[in-house]
């Protein structure tokens, strides 16, 4: 006989089929500039767009 763990989930982390990420244009986000910092709990972020016009996370 195989004995199965239950697994409690918290629903408020599963996201619904209806509800999509919202959607922001780096333009909208950065404007003319090539950075921007972004805190989020507690901490500093730098999002910026490399010379490659890629963007880049940093904490």
């Amino acid at each position: 006989m195989t004995n199965y763990k239950t697994v409690d989930l918290d629903l408020k982390y599963i996201r619904s089929a209806e509800i999509s990420p919202k959607t922001v244009s780096s333009e909208a986000l950065l404007g003319q500039g090539k950075q921007m910092f972004i805190t989020h709990d507690g901490h500093t972020y730098q999002l910026r767009i490399t010379k490659l016009g890629k963007l880049i996370l940093t904490k």
